[in-house]
Order: C-alpha cells, then structure tokens, then sequence
C-alpha cells in the first residue's frame, strides 16, 4: 500500500500520496540554445534580459568607429560620431517644435538623441518604432549633459536576424516608451 508523504511547506500538516508515473515517451535530447536565442527568449517573456545585452552580441559586428556610451563620453564636442543601442525612450513634446528626443541603451549605458524635424521627417518609421539603431550625428557636451544631434539613423534589425540566425528579433524586444505625441 502507498504511504502519503509530506505536502512541502505545509510543516507536516497535510500529506498527499505519491503517484509515480512510468514516463510515456522518451526526453528528447535538445541542442543547446545560443546566446542570441536565450536573450530574445528572457525579452520575449519578461521584457528584460538579466544576461546578455543585445549590443554586446552586435558590437563585433558593427561599422568602424561605432561608439558605445563609455567611449562616447571621451569624445570631443562638435566632433562627429556613430552610436548604436536598443531604443528604450522616444518623447516628442508638442512644446518642441517637432524635435524627437530619444534614449539608447547599449551594454554600458545610455545615449540622449536628439532628432531634430527634418531628419524625424527622412527617419519617421525608424524614429518611431526601430529597436535596433545606428545614430549619427554632431556630440555635444555641456557640464555632465551630452547629447547626439543626429543627422542619420539606420536599422540594426537586418544585421540582427543575420546574427541570430534569422530568430524575431524585431517580435522579441520590448517596444520603447513613448511621451508626448507621436
């Protein structure tokens, strides 16, 4: 006869009995997720990812000169410049006149954008909704604010499906926050 074992947490309290079970197909083998997969799966399912950056797996593969936001803090103001990140923040206040402000994420840190209307006008679906961005434009740099006035923005969203294999990276990523009207 089957003897009832402990409900765990219960202090003793309850008891259940046991129900083994002969398992009714084999555990297939699994091959083992790569990096890219198990990122997308952490954002797919929570909206965050406590591993891997995006950017750390795109940054061997982005264009010469592409700063991060450590080194973008050594740069010189006025100078021109490359960033790339995950668009976390987009804010297009009706007071600003049609400017965009925008908030990167890459793997060290963050970077302000600024867009200013035409270049929004030329860039507006990747302004709007791209998760994945190449910025360039003019740094500036005034006390602890720094800022890319950007002149040119690219998706990064081919160059993640290449990496990945092909995986949704565009369906994956959580979308940016938006204020102000779009």
């Amino acid at each position: 006869m089957p003897r009832a074992q402990s409900v765990p947490l219960s202090g003793g309290e309850e008891s259940q009995l046991a129900l083994p079970l002969d398992p009714t197909a084999e555990t297939p083998t699994l091959r083992k997720q790569t990096a890219w997969e198990r990122m997308l799966a952490d954002y797919r399912t929570t909206s965050l990812s406590v591993g891997v950056h995006p950017l750390t797996l795109l940054r061997p593969h982005l264009p010469d000169g592409t700063l991060s936001s450590r080194e973008l803090a050594a740069a010189r103001a006025g100078s021109v410049v490359a960033v790339a990140g995950m668009a976390v923040a987009r804010q297009r206040p009706a007071t600003a006149n049609g400017v965009v402000f925008m908030l990167l994420e890459d793997e060290h840190g963050q970077v302000n954008l600024i867009v200013p209307p035409v270049v929004y006008d030329r860039f507006r679906p990747l302004v709007r909704a791209e998760p994945l961005l190449l910025a360039r434009g003019r740094f500036e740099k005034v006390g602890r604010n720094q800022n890319v006035v950007v002149r040119q923005l690219e998706s990064l969203g081919p160059l993640a499906r290449r990496c990945a294999e092909d995986a949704d990276v565009f369906g994956s990523l959580p979308a940016a926050h938006h204020f102000g009207h779009r």
